[in-house]
Parts: structure tokens; C-alpha cells; sequence
């Protein structure tokens, strides 16, 4: 957070990169919340995730800052003409499959709107001039075959970050030097990303809470079949 925040403040566009999963959406708002301060006309979100036109794109962000397009005026003139003497940054999320009509939009207000900052998170970097990527890495992870001791182990982020998961479906879930080379090879498995850990920590309580309901029936039906 404190690299991407400084960064935010020399880069006009900054885009987080990295596979699906691996946080950019989660640490592009904790950033903007962050730096919201430096940014007298605010921190605006649009969430691309949902479009499949890339023609919406501009229309998405006019709507988010309240933009209204006039007759014979493109959104993105629109958009330019009022964001040209503001001081904002502006968040674009899940650009990914959008990425040339993102990449339109962002540089034609860079170029209209000195005082406009976009931080966006992309699988890919848009590719423009001036665009800094900041690739966001996994959570570390250790290899199953050179583990430390279990004390140790609980301390590490994947595993740290699997556990708290595991004891949301599980409270009395207890990391041991039993389960815990298992738990460190789930999070060697999936590469430490933290979306996959966090699925893979939900699947764990729900066979556990289906091993518990297998376990409560009686080993003989009752006359009627229940």
C-alpha cells in the first residue's frame, strides 16, 4: 500500500496488474481511501466488471461523476470539459476485457485534464504513454518440501490468510503441527492467491459441516425408511 500510495502521487495513470484473484480490486479502494485527501474533488469508483459494450465505458464514467452529455457533443468531450479544472482521481476496476476503449477514454483526459489521476486495476496494462504498471503480487506462500517448524508456519501470509477464512466456517478450527503441512501445501497449490485461498478455506467448512451431519445419522433407518 505504501509503494502503490507514493506512486499514486507521481503517476497521472497507475494501473495494478496480476491474475484473477490476486487483490488488485481490494488494495486499489484501500489505496484510494487512503489518499482520498489529496484529491479536493474527490475519489470516484467505476466498476467496469459488469459491461460488455466497450461503447458504455465513457457512458459508465459520465454517470459515476454526474457527467451529462449535451447534443452534439461526444461523452468523452463531455467528460473532459467538465473534469478539466478538477483535482480528482478516478478508480477503474476490471478493465481487463475492456482495455483499448479504457485505454481511449484514460488518454484523451489525461491529455484534456492536468489535474486528473486514474488508478486502475487490469489483468494487462492498458498501454498507453505515461502508464505505470505495478504488477500485485501474491501472498507468500512455502513450498511444502522445505517447511519450518509449525510455529513458524502460522505466521507466514497464505497461511495466516487461509486459517482466518477456515475459522469463519470453523470456530473451533485449530492450526497444528499435525494439519499444518497440509494447510501449507493447499497454499503452495494456489499460488498464494488470495481469492482461490479464500474459496478453497469456504469448500474446507463445508465438507467438515457435511462430515458432521454424516456423522449424526443412525446407522439403521427407521421402519419407514427415514
Amino acid at each position: 500500500m505504501a509503494d502503490v500510495q507514493a506512486r499514486v502521487g507521481v503517476a497521472r495513470l497507475l494501473t495494478l496488474t496480476g491474475v484473477g484473484g490476486c487483490g488488485k480490486t481490494r488494495l486499489a479502494l484501500e489505496v484510494a481511501r487512503a489518499v482520498r485527501n489529496r484529491f479536493p474533488d474527490g475519489v470516484w469508483l467505476v466498476e467496469l466488471g459488469p459491461l460488455a459494450d466497450p461503447v458504455l465505458v465513457p457512458h459508465s464514467v459520465a454517470a459515476v461523476v454526474g457527467v451529462r452529455e449535451k447534443a452534439g457533443q461526444s461523452t468523452v468531450d463531455a467528460l473532459a470539459t467538465r473534469l478539466r479544472a478538477r483535482r480528482l482521481l478516478l478508480v477503474l476496476d476490471n478493465c481487463e476485457h475492456l482495455l483499448d476503449a479504457c485505454a481511449r477514454l484514460v488518454d484523451g483526459l489525461l491529455r484534456a485534464c492536468p489535474d486528473v489521476r486514474v488508478l486502475a486495476a487490469s489483468r494487462e496494462a492498458l498501454g498507453i504513454i505515461g502508464e505505470v504498471a505495478w504488477r500485485v503480487p501474491s501472498l507468500s506462500f512455502l513450498e511444502p518440501q522445505h517447511l519450518p517448524p509449525w510455529t513458524e508456519l502460522q505466521h507466514n501470509p497464505a497461511v495466516q490468510l487461509f486459517v482466518e477464512r477456515v475459522l469463519a466456517a470453523q470456530p473451533h478450527f485449530v492450526l497444528t503441527e499435525r494439519n499444518a503441512p497440509k494447510v501449507a501445501h493447499v497454499c503452495a497449490r494456489l499460488d498464494g492467491i488470495p481469492l482461490a485461498l479464500e474459496l478453497a478455506a469456504a469448500r474446507s467448512g463445508s465438507a467438515e459441516r457435511r462430515r458432521a451431519r454424516d456423522s449424526a445419522r443412525p446407522a439403521f433407518p427407521d421402519t419407514d425408511g427415514r
